[in-house]
Order: C-alpha cells, then sequence, then structure tokens
C-alpha cells in the first residue's frame, strides 16, 4: 500500500494529485528517516450481535411442573418481551402449587447475520422483584428456552425462600444452537410461583418482572471486527514492528481467523479505507475531492478561561501536575480516598492535584471442618465461622472461594448451592451459585473450590456478611456432601475491599 500524507500536502488517491511529494507515516517510536511504514485495513473472527426479537406465544406447550397451571396475559407477556414493567398476578390462594407462566419466540434478522454462520448463541436475562405478601418456596421458578417442546436449556431460579421485598436476576447462560433452529422458532420460557404451597406452607404472592434482555451472537471467519494493522520495515525491507488497532491508536488484540477487508464476502463489509498515519500527531481528514488534507488552524472560545493557546509550534493546552500528600494528612475513616486540589485563583493555567487510596479490607480463613449438607438435605446450612464484617458505610467487593466434597458411594443426582447474607439487616447480597453438582450412575466422588463474588453497597456500618449452604437431592443415593470448612487441600476463605464511598 502506498506511503500516507503529511504536513499540508494531499495525497493521491484515485488520480488526485498531491501537490508535494510524499512520505511515509511514522507509526512505532524510534523509527529512523529511512523505515517505512504500511497500514492495512483487516477482520477478524470476533462474534458479533445479531438483531434479535421475543414474541408472545402460548405457554401451554411448556407446563412440566404438577400441579395448576396459568397463562400470564397475553398483553403482559408483550411487554414484558419488550423490557418492559408487568406484573404475575398472586393467584386467589385456592389451588395449591399455583405457577403463572411466561413463554416468547426468539426471531431474528437474517440482514444482520454476516458470512454463513450454521451457529448463533442465545442468551437472556430478566430481573424479578417479589412483591409479597408470602415468602416464596424454596426454588421458586423457571428461565429456560426450548426447540419447539425440546428443551435446551434449564436454569432454575433462586436464592431459595426469597422474601416478600426480595430481588433476583434469572440468566439463561450462553447456549450454542443451530441457526436453522432459531430461524424455525426458539422459545425463552419463565415461570413464577404465585399461588399457595403446601410443601413450606406459604400463601399466594406477585411478582414485578423488569429488564428482560436477550443476546443473538454469531460468528464467521472474516466477519468479526474491522481493524487496522500497522506494519513498520527498515531499509533493508525486515519488519521492525507491527501494530494492530481499532482507530489508530487504540491497540487491539484480533480474534483469528484475520482476513484483509478486500476479501470479505458474504455480507462482510468490503470498503478499503486509505492509508492514513497512525503517528498520534496526526490530524488528517479526506476532502470532497478524495485527497486527505491537513486541517486548518482551530477556532478557539474567546472565554478567559480557555486557557488553550495558538503557538508557532501549535496548539498548546495547560499542563497538570499530580503531588502525594505527606503521611498524617487529611485522611480518616469516613473516606477512602483523599484528594487535595490547589490552584491559581481566577482561571489558573497550572493546577496541584494530590490522592491517597485508604481503603479497609480484611481476609480470613475458615478454620472449621465443613458442614454436613446431607445431613440438613433442602435447608438452609449457615456458616458462621465465615463472618466477615463491613466496619463502615461504603461500597464493597466481596468474594468467598467455597470448598466442598461431593459424592456417591452407588450412583445419584443432586447439587450444592450457596449465597451470601448480610446477618444485620437480613438481606441477601446474591442470588444462589452452583458451588458442586453430581450425576452418577455408579461411584463418584469430587472436591474442589467455587467462587462466589459480588459488590455491595452499605449504608451504614457494621455489617456482618455470612456464607449460606443447602444441598438438593433430585435422585438415586448421595453418600458425602459438604461443604464450607477447610481441609487438605483448599480451605473456604472470605475477602472484602472497600472499593468507594
Amino acid at each position: 500500500m502506498s506511503g500516507c500524507g503529511c504536513g499540508q500536502s494531499p495525497i493521491t488517491i484515485g488520480g488526485c494529485q498531491p501537490s508535494k511529494p510524499a512520505c511515509p507515516p511514522v507509526a512505532c517510536s524510534g523509527t529512523k528517516p529511512c523505515e517505512h511504514c504500511e497500514t492495512t485495513p483487516l477482520r477478524d473472527s470476533a462474534p458479533y450481535r445479531v438483531a434479535a426479537t421475543a414474541t408472545s406465544t402460548d405457554p401451554t406447550p411448556y407446563y412440566t411442573i404438577a400441579n395448576t397451571h396459568a397463562a400470564l396475559d397475553p398483553a403482559v407477556a408483550r411487554t414484558i418481551l419488550n423490557s418492559g414493567t408487568g406484573t404475575f398476578p398472586a393467584d386467589d390462594g385456592t389451588h395449591n402449587g399455583q405457577h403463572t407462566w411466561l413463554a416468547g419466540v426468539v426471531h431474528i434478522d437474517p440482514a444482520s447475520l454476516r458470512g454463513n454462520p450454521t451457529d448463533v448463541t442465545i442468551s437472556a436475562s430478566v430481573h424479578v422483584h417479589n412483591d409479597g405478601r408470602n415468602t416464596a418456596c424454596l426454588l421458586y421458578g423457571r428461565f429456560a428456552l426450548w426447540n419447539g417442546t425440546t428443551p435446551v436449556r434449564t436454569d432454575l431460579l433462586g436464592p431459595p425462600d426469597l422474601p416478600a421485598g426480595g430481588d433476583d436476576h434469572g440468566v439463561i447462560q450462553p447456549t450454542t444452537v443451530p441457526l436453522a433452529d432459531v430461524l424455525a422458532g426458539k422459545v425463552v420460557e419463565l415461570n413464577l410461583e404465585t399461588g399457595n404451597d403446601d410443601t413450606c406452607r406459604v400463601g399466594p404472592k406477585q411478582w414485578t418482572v423488569d429488564s428482560f434482555v436477550l443476546t443473538v451472537q454469531a460468528s464467521a471467519p472474516g466477519c468479526g471486527r474491522p481493524f487496522l494493522r500497522t506494519t513498520c520495515r527498515n531499509c533493508d525491507g525486515a519488519v521492525t514492528c507491527t501494530t494492530d488497532t481499532l482507530d489508530g491508536s487504540t491497540t487491539y488484540a484480533p480474534v483469528p481467523p484475520v482476513i484483509p477487508v478486500d476479501s470479505c464476502r458474504d455480507g462482510c463489509a468490503t470498503a478499503r479505507p486509505p492509508c492514513i498515519s497512525t503517528d498520534r500527531g496526526n490530524a488528517v481528514t479526506r476532502g470532497s475531492d478524495g485527497c486527505l488534507y491537513a486541517p486548518d488552524t482551530p477556532a478557539l472560545d474567546p472565554s478567559p478561561c480557555n486557557a488553550a493557546r495558538n503557538t508557532t509550534g501549535g496548539l498548546l493546552v495547560p499542563r497538570i501536575d499530580l503531588t502525594g500528600l505527606a503521611p498524617g494528612g487529611n485522611s480518616g475513616i469516613e473516606r477512602s480516598v483523599d484528594i487535595d486540589v490547589t490552584g491559581t485563583p481566577g482561571c489558573p493555567e497550572r493546577w496541584a492535584i494530590g490522592a491517597r487510596l485508604t481503603p479497609v479490607s480484611a481476609f480470613l480463613n475458615a478454620e472449621r471442618q465443613h458442614a454436613d449438607l446431607l445431613a440438613r438435605a433442602g435447608t438452609d446450612v449457615p456458616i458462621p465461622e465465615s463472618d466477615i464484617v463491613l466496619p463502615e458505610p461504603g461500597v464493597y467487593h466481596i468474594d468467598s472461594d467455597v470448598r466442598y466434597a461431593l459424592g456417591s458411594a452407588t450412583g445419584g443426582s443432586g447439587y450444592i448451592i450457596g449465597w451470601l447474607r448480610d446477618e444485620t439487616t437480613d438481606t441477601l447480597l446474591t442470588s444462589f451459585t452452583q458451588i458442586a453438582a453430581i450425576n452418577a450412575t455408579r461411584q463418584e466422588q469430587q472436591g474442589g473450590t467455587t467462587h462466589i463474588m459480588t459488590e455491595y453497597s452499605v449504608a451504614s456500618g457494621p455489617r456482618t456478611v455470612r456464607l449460606h449452604l443447602m444441598f438438593v437431592l433430585t435422585g438415586g443415593k448421595i453418600s458425602d456432601a459438604e461443604a464450607g470448612g477447610t481441609d487438605s487441600n483448599g480451605a473456604t476463605r472470605m475477602r472484602f475491599l472497600k472499593v468507594r464511598d
């Protein structure tokens, strides 16, 4: 590719002749005058977003939970599937185990597909709020993806026993499905417990549902993100450096395979932009005549507080000096970041800004034996040895490593879930996280560590945060289900770090 323009000279594009000779761009620091750099437009194979919607459909074919059922009002279902807010009304209390259902067919816009993908990846999320008046019974619903009447992925909704006023986020994790099946009509299904339930002896409840998001992605070689690759060579033609950027300055790590833009087919963009120098001082633009021109001197706002100036060397802007604070300055437990700013009154050209980070944090190893979850299957098992105390108001990053053991001597299935709770205010920090799962036809033993992480905003302190665990048996016989302690291969740990006030 030809060299790029410099100075005030236009560059030849489509027969437009420059008034001065072109010069090679300088794209890498330390290049010598005789070095030459070329910039080539390329496309990688990163996944791209496909335009998709979900329309309401009859949920009857997807009733799989025993007892009675009710379909959500179609108008409310359409509102929710359009990312609006809708209500799953409470049952009148006469039906045992009443669940209300919503179903929507996934539609994609074929015009938004690039290349010839055979598969797409579907994911979805939704927010639910228990309006009350009762606590939910254990895991209170389901968020699922169907292919016709065949289930593709099912995600149970938790945490267990979500109280009135509680919130949760249902998620269908990214799932790869054939494109032809999606074009034929995939179905997203959501059901929530709205009636009485004799198992938990709780009454009916109403739910507010909002923030539904449907995401469909596809990928094809060379139909991903466009980027620029600049290659510099020395006087002997040997490559001295190669840089990939999105716009000539923002670095980018392309997803292979990488294909030249002019080789793209099947709906990929084929435009071939002109070579433009990636030097950080380059302000060249393309004119209507097809040539590239350096800009005129910029017009400056005449405001007396505008410190930018035109000088013989170019546009000059104020410099900012950053200085630290002496130890023992204006820090305190009520703030995690101390900032001091000084400057000349009026319209200063120089400011002095100092900052010091002083966050609170803690780390805890749960030095205890594992809790026997099998003996209390289906019930909440708190782990008081995991308690951490958030000492003051602020926003905290909280995470936990949960050590577990799960096994069956003869074959069986089940799973361990965990969540974090603010014991001071009886507030859930996280929805349930699957710690481990087993589905064995014969003897099998597992052991490992799973991570739970969240951000939590505290209006007042101190607050005690505790790990909770539960084992759920789904079939056969499980001989060992324990977690929350320390063994020879690892430990259950709790950590927190205040990230802002």
